[in-house]
């Protein structure tokens, strides 16, 4: 009985937090959620990322990366995440970071995605950056790559590299507030990987990890769409296998959004005609920032749209030209894509998850009634 009213208080509230009219991309809002790739450089090899074999040269220095989060399309973001490449490749890291505080004066929470495998460099950084968000009263969460035990992560990342993966999350969560206010582990699900992930997922519940899974997609910022053939379930036989383990992530799940968002990657990779779901922050609400500070709006379809090295901020983000464009990735795009988990979800969609929900919960109850009838 506890159980089935905590259901229903969170159904109402993931209803009442969802938009009521479709998101076009048409309006003229600052972003609140920015992706910031700090460096093009990488040293994993990632079969699902090109990133490593992209040219980093000219990336901004410090001087210029304060110069450009003093724009006023910066002015009232609120979440930022920094991620690349690899954040820990940037010796500066932690001044980058402490301008990132200065210049945002509406910033809430700061988080940074990183392998894991700079232990010289991870740790230091992590406890600077973590004291200054302190300091400013700012949300400091921090993520690392694995995507699977042992051999299986190595094979995904290009390098004999778990060891020191798994040693760096394990020196994370068994030091709470040490590092950061919020941790977890990211999966990217992909052919190499897709067989062993209970194995993984096991691994992270005896040792307390939190992780999440996600699909493994093409995105342009990396190049991935240069790898699909290498790395995409997507298009691949063995697709089977994904849609039964989010399947049994959603069945599984005790956190509401987290069910939600497992049921919409299950059913994106089931239905023929797709049809996204969740929410998303870059279709009207969202970001990315390069290294060399040249805008885009989608983190994964949006082509540039201009350089802070060349214009204001708001010149280019609120452009007819670059709004219109904008509006053509989503109707374009948006439902074929199942990038980022995040963002307000539509109340229709919101309703389709709910009538599907229970329509599995009760499912054995309809066939015992049907049989009785027979």
């Amino acid at each position: 009985m506890k159980a089935s009213v905590i259901e229903f208080i969170l159904t109402i509230k993931l209803f009442f937090f969802s938009r009521w009219r479709k998101v076009t991309g048409g309006r003229k809002r600052y972003p609140r959620v920015v992706q910031l790739p700090i460096t093009y450089n990488c040293n994993s090899k990632c079969v699902m990322c090109n990133i490593w074999q992209m040219d980093y040269s000219n990336e901004f220095t410090l001087e210029e990366f304060d110069r450009f989060t003093q724009d006023r399309i910066f002015s009232k973001v609120e979440y930022l995440g920094i991620n690349g490449g690899e954040p820990t490749l940037i010796k500066e890291l932690p001044q980058f970071a402490g301008i990132i505080l200065k210049n945002l004066p509406k910033l809430k929470a700061l988080n940074i995605i990183t392998h894991g495998f700079n232990k010289k460099q991870l740790f230091p950084a992590l406890e600077n950056i973590y004291a200054q968000c302190k300091a400013a009263n700012v949300k400091f969460h921090a993520a690392i790559s694995l995507d699977g035990v042992g051999k299986i992560h190595d094979t995904v990342r290009g390098l004999k590299v778990s060891k020191l993966t798994q040693s760096s999350i394990l020196e994370i969560v068994n030091h709470p507030g040490k590092y950061c206010d919020t941790f977890d582990v990211g999966c990217t699900v992909v052919k190499q990987n897709v067989d062993y992930l209970t194995e993984l997922k096991i691994f992270a519940e005896e040792n307390n990890i939190p992780i999440k899974f996600r699909m493994g997609i093409e995105n342009k910022r990396i190049e991935s769409q240069l790898l699909t053939d290498q790395f995409s379930l997507l298009y691949d036989e063995s697709i089977q296998s994904s849609r039964e383990f989010f399947h049994r992530l959603y069945v599984e799940s005790n956190n509401w959004l987290e069910r939600f968002k497992y049921f919409s990657i299950y059913y994106f990779l089931v239905v023929k005609e797709k049809r996204r779901l969740l929410g998303c922050h870059w279709k009207d609400n969202g970001m990315t920032m390069d290294s060399r500070g040249d805008l885009y709006y989608c983190a994964v379809e949006s082509e540039k749209i201009g350089s802070l090295r060349e214009d204001s901020g708001e010149k280019i983000f609120f452009s007819d030209e670059n709004i219109n464009y904008r509006k053509t990735i989503i109707e374009d795009h948006c439902n074929n894509c199942i990038h980022d988990y995040t963002g307000t979800t539509e109340a229709n969609n919101v309703f389709f998850f709910l009538k599907s929900y229970l329509s599995d919960k009760f499912y054995w109850v309809k066939f015992y009634l049907k049989a009785k009838l027979i």
